[in-house]
């Protein structure tokens, strides 16, 4: 499997509209085409930023499933212009997964799953709060997923997904890179 994970940096104040209109408009029309893991917005670290990840068996479907999305008229005409408008950066990071869970691996069977948009009245966010590290080794702890970078920002690093409440999540940094509390939308598989 191969997994990336997209970040994408708002203009100061953005990232709530942004995603506000992906739950909406945007999440019906990317899932048609391109299989979704998580999606968070960052809490801690850079603000206005947007964490996502994406799952493909393998390097062809991800270009196969990029090839599809940018056919597609509704994404590239209805969603694309309005939404990046306020996107000032955009980085992503393909990874090698070394550890999962159960729920994780549910996730990752699921993949494929077309996700409705969301009524507007409908909740942002999901209860709860996730961390994202990068460092020299996996973090322990309660885990998500474990990642090994292939490509991208900091090559052969470890990437860790964990969960849990933020005490534990924010008390045991040591050799970690970096560091963000994420918070889940509702839509996100992983939540």
């Amino acid at each position: 499997m191969l997994f990336e994970l997209r970040t994408y940096d708002l203009k100061p104040g953005k990232a709530p509209a942004y995603l506000d209109f992906f739950r909406t408009v945007g999440v019906g029309l990317v899932t048609r085409h391109l299989p979704m893991a998580g999606y968070w917005m960052v809490e801690s670290g850079r603000l206005n930023r947007i964490e996502h990840l994406w799952v493909y068996a393998d390097f062809a479907e991800r270009e196969a499933a990029r090839a599809a999305l940018v056919k597609d008229r509704d994404w590239m005409e209805g969603f694309v212009p309005e939404a990046f408008a306020d996107v000032v950066q955009q980085s992503n990071r393909f990874l090698a997964l070394e550890a999962s869970s159960p729920g994780f691996d549910a996730v990752v069977a699921e993949r494929r799953t077309l996700h409705p948009n969301q009524p507007a009245a409908s909740a942002m966010f999901a209860q709860g709060v996730h961390a994202l590290t990068i460092s020299a080794n996996p973090v322990p702890g309660d885990r998500v997923a474990a990642f090994r970078v292939l490509s991208g920002e900091v090559p052969g690093a470890r990437v860790t997904l964990s969960e849990g409440a933020f005490e534990a999540l924010a008390s045991s940094n040591d050799g970690v890179l970096t560091h963000e509390l994420l918070r889940p939308l509702s839509l996100s598989p992983l939540r």
